[in-house]
């Protein structure tokens, strides 16, 4: 590239690690058998109350000591913990609710991952809360999208509001399954619309108090909040006003925030579940100023704890956000017993033990700077690939992108009027290099078949 743009320095070293590209886990404790996402919470709640309407909490558990070391295993950059889901049940220690579970989960996630070194954030869901004591002010407790903190002139356009957006959810959700493998779900029953009580501070009283609490007790690196809305879900700014002015050391990001402009926060996140949505997402959000992440599960789907038919779509996925400069966050399911589910789980392994001798590559690296999805200069004689530029080492490093996992062997050229001063090409990170083929007005390499990595190939451009 340019002369200007080799004077990029890796000032990525000097950042903190909610700045710069990374790999994180976030344990999962919504997935229940035969419980969708999209759940009816009279049903659901029914079947966690004794006799007598107090929690009778059957799972999921946690195995906190072994989540955090299996973290440590799999080389995580950062993780998060589910403190408190949709569903209003409170993994940890709360005086504001009996909600909770006896076991105070986020107390051990929070010293054990202080006694290891990692970076932890606590999720929180703040927008929804099915726990019962909000029953008389929940709009609809049939589905999981109930605005329980909107500010509205009508209770009654509360509850269609809400009604809406899980539609949407619905028909989105199947769109991506189909597109992925035809898997589908029914999400939800016949919802009816009941009778409710409009009081929205019942419910920001509460939510405020508990982020305190979290924050004051387990000492956090940061809240993980689900999710930013509308300026008329006023838990999205009353969290934002509280957390500026009482805790500005605890980093803040929300779930939803990736396509908006946050007043405060400290970076940005959102979703991305498949290849396609994060090569999209890559290009968009690669010369954003503020830190950013995108997160997606690491099974099927929030609510499907199975494995992904190729192992390798989960590595090209992370691949592609971190060569653009995000955090990639994989949610990781838990069964009732507090095992996690085995293959996702085996399929995070596997993509911890790639990531480690390529850490330094992704989270020193700064993306170049361009528009749209090339890299001026750089051809591929194949559609399944795609490439990214980034900056490592004041050197250019091309990710050149596996979409299907293909090992036939692949020609990259580069252009002289971009790419005229280059003397080495290496692969990394097994420092191999590789056969120049000077042409005129460019250059060619062929990288063989048993050379190309089915998620991402890294070139390192060494210049005259």
């Amino acid at each position: 590239m340019t002369n200007k743009t080799n004077m990029q320095t890796n000032c990525n070293k000097r950042k903190e690690w909610w700045q710069k590209p990374g790999f994180g886990i976030m344990f999962q404790i919504e997935s229940r058998p035969g419980w969708i996402w999209n759940r009816n919470y009279d049903k659901f709640n029914a079947s966690m109350m004794d006799e007598s309407g107090k929690l009778n909490f059957n799972g999921p558990y946690c195995k906190m000591r072994k989540w955090v070391e299996f973290s440590k295993k799999a080389g995580v950059d950062y993780h998060v913990f589910e403190a408190k889901w949709h569903d209003g049940i409170c993994y940890f220690d709360t005086k504001f609710t009996e909600w909770k579970t006896p076991i105070d989960y986020c107390r051990i996630f929070a010293d054990e991952s202080k006694r290891l070194g990692i970076p932890f954030m606590f999720y929180y869901s703040s927008i929804f809360d099915h726990n019962p004591q909000f029953d008389d002010i929940q709009p609809l407790r049939g589905i999981t999208p109930s605005f329980i903190a909107m500010h509205h002139e009508s209770k009654e356009k509360i509850a269609k509001y809400s009604m809406n957006l899980a539609k949407m959810i619905e028909t989105t959700s199947k769109a991506s399954r189909n597109k992925r493998g035809a898997y589908n779900l029914e999400f939800f029953d016949e919802v009816e619309f009941h009778d409710f009580t409009y009081n929205p501070e019942k419910y920001e009283k509460y939510l405020l108090n508990q982020i305190k609490e979290l924050i004051e007790k387990y000492n956090p690196d940061g809240m993980w909040i689900d999710w930013y809305w509308g300026k008329a879900e006023a838990s999205t700014f009353l969290i934002m006003n509280l957390m500026e002015q009482e805790y500005p050391s605890v980093v803040l990001t929300y779930n939803v925030s990736i396509e908006r402009d946050p007043r405060y926060i400290q970076y940005l996140s959102g979703e991305a579940h498949d290849v396609e949505t994060a090569w999209k997402a890559g290009n968009n959000h690669r010369n954003k100023k503020k830190p950013w992440e995108l997160c997606g599960p690491a099974a099927y789907g929030w609510d499907v704890p199975i494995a992904r038919s190729d192992p390798y779509e989960i590595f090209r996925i992370a691949a592609i956000i971190m060569a653009s400069g995000g955090k990639f966050c994989f949610g990781l399911p838990s069964q009732m017993d507090g095992e996690l589910y085995p293959k996702p789980a085996q399929n995070i392994e596997l993509f911890g033990n790639w990531y480690k001798s390529r850490r330094n590559l992704f989270s020193e690296g700064i993306p170049m700077k361009y528009s749209g999805s090339k890299v001026p200069g750089i051809k591929v004689n194949r559609d399944d690939f795609g490439i990214i530029g980034s900056i490592y080492e004041n050197e250019n490093l091309i990710h050149i992108i596996n979409f299907q996992g293909t090992t036939k062997e692949l020609k990259v050229s580069f252009s002289d009027e971009f790419w005229g001063d280059i003397e080495e090409i290496v692969l990394e990170p097994v420092k191999k290099r590789l056969e120049l083929n000077r042409k005129k007005n460019e250059l060619d390499v062929i990288i063989k078949g048993e050379n190309l990595d089915m998620a991402d190939t890294i070139l390192r451009i060494i210049k005259t």
